[in-house]
């Protein structure tokens, strides 16, 4: 992966996260204490309950309802800091909140299936891998604003 433009910045804050803030906070990576970026608990948080939904797949409806909680927090604090434009710039239709969901997802699995494959070379784990690059990839994009032009290009392709 390659870096791109990191986020603008609204009065001193950056609007969103870049991408390896996020990877690293789903990593478990302590936050600096001085460049925290207030999502980025919640997605810590996000992170952890996609862990435990591989450690204890009967809690699956309590942790989804969290979840769902967390999607909204992140949502309503992207609705109320993040100019229009750039917060409804999204490749699927899918809301901040829930791109940042699937990325703590796609981050758990990889991971996991990173620890409990019996060879790092097998072709689920470097799929998983994958997919989060991608997803990273959008991320990106979108934090940027250049999804919709993105999105527009592959849908062409």
């Amino acid at each position: 992966m390659f870096v791109r433009n990191r986020a603008p910045i609204i009065e001193g804050v950056t609007i969103l996260p870049d991408q390896r803030e996020l990877v690293s906070t789903f990593g478990g990576q302590p936050p600096d204490p001085d460049q925290d970026h207030p999502l980025l608990p919640l997605a810590r948080e996000l992170a952890e309950l996609h862990r435990q939904r591989h450690r204890d797949p009967l809690a699956t409806a309590g942790i989804d309802c969290r979840r769902a909680e967390l999607v909204t927090a992140i949502d309503n604090w992207v609705s109320t800091r993040v100019p229009r434009r750039q917060s409804t710039a999204h490749i699927r239709d899918e809301s901040i909140g829930a791109t940042v969901d699937r990325m703590a997802a796609a981050h758990a699995h990889a991971s996991h299936l990173l620890h409990t494959a019996e060879k790092v070379a097998d072709d689920r784990v470097h799929a998983a891998w994958y997919r989060l690059a991608l997803l990273v990839d959008h991320w990106t994009d979108l934090i940027t604003g250049s999804a919709h032009n993105d999105s527009r290009a592959r849908q062409s392709a």
